[in-house]
């Protein structure tokens, strides 16, 4: 299997090589009266075939031919024009028209040699690009294609000729690169680590050509991914979700169960799980995991089969109604926290871990947070798993019941309550010595609870909480961003951790974990500080505890459109969140560092709300990047920050904010501007 490297979308970047004069004794263009006239036409054309207003591109370029009907760039246009339509014939048509009026345009043979392999007609390809090649002699993009349309005839030495030619021309080339690889491949000439190398270098471009919208060309690369490294599922799972996202259902189940050929029987069942969760088919997804963990976790299985019969044939949601807590106050730099209540009942034994998860509505990821958490469950005095669903409608109840199996308590508020309720009420159901509050669309990797457990069994008192890597990823599971905070393989209590987490946030909620006896000190989540809450709880921590790192990847944090982060952004709330979370931890930071801190916490999150008001226009809401701009004066108004200001305003893009500014008259900046 070999990797296509161009594809339509590809066309549009490696068409532009430049055009040959013409050589002595040839005609120039004819002189027309209506030279001028035609020019201006076939630029608007060129505009709206730029802004993918194919019809009226399409008419445009018929109006120079009208007037001129050799018109070699019309045509050629016309060529390309056609393709994006998906008329190939009517593409080859017009290209082979703009090469009889010019036939020394290396542009234009190499339009034809792409619309040939899009096709997969490799050997008129072959003859387009040789073409193109003798006009123009050094052209990366020619022999890279040129090497691709030989190679799927087989001719490979003569690909891989090609390919280093492209690399002599552009070693970074990325795409000749991984095409010399798999070429290599194709003959059994790469090692065990060469092949690992070009699969790691096919899913990269896989993903690139992915978030640019080349499906087509993406899955060729994850296939070929697979082709160099066949037992890795990761690349199955990544195609399949691809064919998936793209319609092609049987496929991708296909591809999808070809994976589990590789795994033991408990892998097979786990990973079944997520092949269901992936389809949208949850109660099959429940079921799979379950079997899986069941041969996976001895302490799941033996907890599952003495469960059997003692579950509630009906669900009734009047018991499941969390008990009435009441949270007293505690006062803290002179705001006021809800406080958590201690355990009561302390001679009874009490489980090192407490994994609190909160709940709503958003079901598609909940089995496999849920099925992290008990494969590495070793039995009810060492982890509860309480989960409080926060009014979800209909209730998400048969997701921990069919994989909780008893292990897990499932409460339910009958109405939405706030977020920070919710979790501080969570918090509160807990009994363990540590709490690990995790959202129900993210979840943990092997060794999260074990590897913490066994370094913060023998850390100081003065911890009060720990942390590890993340990372985030998107819905179709690829790694988006990844933080291990500069420490590398540092394990321990993290010097002045209040000096960095008091500037900004660094940690995502998956991978921290709290001693509940810093809960019942310091309080809980502050209700009326939306978005940010989870931050100024861990500077109050931070001011009161030392924090404990524990080395390498061990959560991950899903970035999805729907998620609570992107709403904050597009009504621009988040600039008043983060303003207030600045200004409360103000008055209990550490004396000696405090001004320190919140300077640079200021200049940190001024720029943090300009980088993010240019978000809400691109969809129309101007109203909520004027909300930031406002925020990120509030936050600094200093004349450093002003100058700022007024140099990002000047940017094309951003002309309906300073229309909106001018228009209310509500920011006198001259005020702000150094006398």
């Amino acid at each position: 299997m070999n990797t296509k490297i161009i594809s339509e979308s590809h066309l549009k970047p490696l068409i532009q090589i430049a055009e040959q004069k013409p050589r002595s004794g040839q005609r120039d263009e004819v002189e027309s009266p209506y030279k001028t006239e035609v020019a201006e036409i076939f630029q608007l054309a060129v505009q709206h075939q730029q802004a993918n207003r194919l019809v009226e591109a399409e008419l445009l370029y018929s109006q120079v031919l009208e007037k001129q009907p050799d018109h070699p760039e019309a045509l050629h246009s016309l060529g390309m024009l056609a393709q994006q339509m998906g008329q190939p014939q009517t593409a080859k048509k017009w290209l082979s028209a703009s090469l009889q009026v010019r036939k020394d345009s290396g542009k234009t043979w190499f339009s034809l040699g792409n619309l040939h392999l899009v096709q997969e007609q490799f050997s008129e390809a072959e003859k387009a690009y040789r073409q193109a090649l003798v006009l123009v002699p050094n052209s990366l993009p020619i022999y890279n294609n040129l090497g691709y349309a030989l190679q799927q005839q087989g001719l490979f030495d003569e690909a891989v000729n090609c390919y280093q030619k492209a690399l002599e021309l552009k070693p970074d080339f990325i795409e000749a690169e991984a095409n010399l690889g798999n070429a290599l491949h194709a003959q059994g000439r790469l090692s065990s680590e060469q092949q690992l190398y070009y699969a790691k270098l096919n899913n990269k471009l896989a993903v690139a050509r992915k978030k640019a919208g080349d499906w087509k060309t993406a899955i060729i690369y994850y296939k070929q991914a697979i082709s160099l490294q066949p037992e890795k599922t990761d690349a199955y799972f990544k195609l399949g979700m691809t064919l998936h996202d793209q319609g092609q259902v049987d496929e991708a189940q296909s591809v999808f169960f070809k994976a589990l050929e590789f795994k033991s029987d408990w892998e097979k069942a786990y990973l079944t799980g997520q092949i269901y969760q992936i389809q949208h088919q949850l109660d099959k997804a429940v079921s799979a995991y379950s079997q899986g963990l069941t041969l996976l976790n001895p302490h799941y299985a033996e907890a599952v089969r003495s469960s059997n019969g003692n579950q509630a044939a009906v669900f009734n949601l009047d018991e499941h109604i969390p008990p009435p807590i009441q949270f007293q106050e505690v006062i803290i730099g002179g705001h006021s926290f809800p406080a958590i209540p201690p355990v009561s009942n302390h001679e009874e034994a009490r489980p090192f871990w407490s994994v609190v998860i909160p709940v709503l509505n958003r079901p598609e990821y909940f089995p496999e947070c849920l099925a992290s958490v008990l494969a590495q469950w070793t039995g009810p005095e060492d982890m509860e798993i309480v989960v409080l669903d926060n009014g979800s409608n209909p209730p998400l109840f048969e997701i921990p019941h069919g994989l909780g199996k008893g292990i897990i308590r499932y409460y339910r508020f009958p109405e939405t309550v706030p977020l920070q309720q919710n979790w501080n009420t969570a918090v509160a159901l807990s009994r363990g010595q540590w709490v690990h509050l995790l959202h129900h669309d993210d979840y943990v990797l092997p060794g999260f609870y074990a590897r913490l457990k066994a370094s913060l069994e023998k850390s100081s008192e003065s911890v009060g909480a720990a942390f590890t890597g993340y990372e985030n990823i998107d819905d179709n599971r690829e790694v988006v961003f990844s933080q291990e905070h500069g420490l590398g393989e540092y394990r321990g209590v993290v010097k002045d951790w209040v000096r960095r987490i008091g500037v900004s946030c660094p940690l995502s909620p998956p991978s921290v974990v709290i001693r509940r006896l810093a809960y019942e000190q310091l309080g809980g989540y502050k209700l009326d500080l939306p978005y940010t809450c989870d931050w100024e709880f861990y500077k109050r921590v931070a001011v009161f505890y030392d924090w404990w790192y524990e080395p390498g990847i061990l959560a991950h944090y899903r970035q999805h459109s729907n998620s609570v982060t992107v709403a904050e952004t597009m009504d621009g709330s988040c600039g008043a969140a983060h303003r207030r979370a600045i200004e409360m931890s103000e008055s209990y930071l550490p004396v000696e560092h405090c001004a320190a801190i919140t300077a640079k916490s200021r200049a940190f999150h001024f720029n943090w709300c300009l980088e993010r008001a240019a978000i809400p226009m691109k969809f129309g809401n101007i109203e909520g990047s004027f909300q930031l701009i406002q925020e990120a004066l509030k936050i600094d108004g200093s004349s450093e920050a002003t100058r700022k200001l007024f140099v990002w305003l000047t940017a094309n893009e951003l002309a309906p904010i300073r229309h909106q500014i001018v228009s209310r008259g509500i920011v006198d900046f001259s005020k702000n501007c150094l006398t």
